[in-house]
């Protein structure tokens, strides 16, 4: 999900621009997604679902809607039952230690000896919940395909050495790499231009579990992941502790603007004359209402510019969701009639930071604060913003 980098030449900043354009519009049209209500989980906290040597206990997810991770335990072993929405079906998986348990009620299981200590990620949004963790020594490969900057400091330094290999991009990794470093894992998620990649994966017999973080229609739902992340390295510790760090930050902000009015924000990315505005039941509308707000927005997306001049023109605040907006004139040229919107006028335009899809994801709880800071300055005097700026 999108950045900023150096180029040697022209012909290679172009190119690295159309990339980022375009996943940066992959990770609206993410936020923009109709919420599909999905099929009923097979996991259920029943006995009966497990052998008799093994007692379960219950679904440790609350926020997430597209997974669940249910403990369990035995004599020579314990683990977790998870299950991840993967389109209209569940997948399930064993995640076990010690001896492999014997599961009988829970249909074609995957089963995965943890800790995974060898690792191959696809997306960034995975080094930043194993950031979180402070486990990204298990990281030994990326779909990286270079075209973008890592903001993870010592994951950008593995790639440089080497010490963490690029794999080619999502849509089209190197499989003959993959198969080099030997992975026990290697976390994909499955969306247009990288669906193909999970059936190559199971005809090359190397394990691979879905992560859908990606589908979450709350903030909270898509922090509440580093579970998933938790169970896999067997930090379930350090990934309890940093998402209820994020929820209490989170209720925080939540009560601090509880009672101070809710001031209207529109949020969106213009592409070759699309525009791109995540929808009501979408996280970026959820996050705009845990700030504090009022989202206004289009029924669907992408729409064109005259939709967004219609719901947004008395919009108190704008969002306009791209780093390569330095200033209101960027915003004007793409099409003079922007000017005429309320928060342009005003001077209550923002973008975002080049960091903001790697670590905004981190710090999820620092990005609605950043917007209810934007939104209610009285209540954060000399408050620093972290991941947007204001345009002049």
């Amino acid at each position: 999900m999108p950045n900023k980098f150096d180029k040697a030449s022209m012909r290679s900043k172009n190119s690295a621009v159309a990339a980022i354009a375009v996943l940066a519009i992959a990770c609206l049209v993410v936020g923009c997604a109709q919420t599909v209500k999905p099929a009923k989980p097979s996991i259920k906290n029943q006995s009966e679902n497990l052998s008799p040597q093994l007692v379960m206990g219950k679904n440790i997810v609350n926020y997430a809607k597209n997974f669940r991770l249910v403990p369990f335990r035995g004599e020579n072993c314990k683990g977790y039952l998870l299950e991840v929405r993967n389109g209209n079906s569940w997948q399930n998986y064993i995640l076990y230690t010690g001896n492999k348990p014997n599961v009988l009620f829970v249909k074609n299981p995957v089963y995965i000896k943890i800790p995974v200590k060898r690792m191959v990620i696809m997306s960034s949004t995975h080094i930043a919940m194993l950031e979180a963790i402070n486990a990204t020594d298990c990281i030994i490969g990326y779909m990286y395909g270079g075209g973008y900057r890592i903001y993870f400091p010592d994951v950008a330094k593995k790639l440089k050495e080497g010490k963490i290999v690029d794999v080619g991009k999502p849509w089209s990794p190197d499989y003959e790499k993959i198969i080099e470093l030997h992975p026990q894992l290697v976390v994909i998620y499955t969306a247009t231009g990288t669906s193909k990649v999970a059936e190559k994966l199971k005809d090359l017999h190397i394990p691979y579990v879905v992560d859908s973080e990606w589908k979450e229609n709350t903030p909270l739902g898509r922090v509440e992941w580093v579970k998933f992340f938790g169970a896999l390295t067997c930090r379930e510790e350090e990934a309890e502790q940093y998402f209820s760090k994020i929820v209490e930050n989170v209720t925080k902000v939540e009560e601090k603007v509880r009672n101070a009015g809710r001031p209207t924000l529109a949020w969106a990315l213009i592409y070759h004359g699309r525009v791109y505005m995540p929808t009501n039941d979408t996280y970026v509308a959820n996050m705009v209402r845990d700030a504090g707000c009022k989202y206004v927005c289009a029924n669907s997306s992408p729409t064109d510019i005259a939709t967004l001049l219609k719901v947004a023109s008395n919009a108190d605040y704008f969002v306009y969701a791209s780093y390569f907006a330095k200033n209101l004139t960027y915003i004007k040229n793409i099409d003079p009639r922007l000017s005429e919107l309320k928060a342009f006028r005003n001077h209550e335009v923002y973008n975002i930071t080049p960091d903001y899809w790697q670590l905004g994801y981190l710090h999820t709880d620092r990005v609605i604060e950043d917007l209810a800071a934007i939104t209610h300055p009285r209540l954060f005097k000399n408050y620093k913003l972290h991941f947007f700026v204001r345009l002049k």
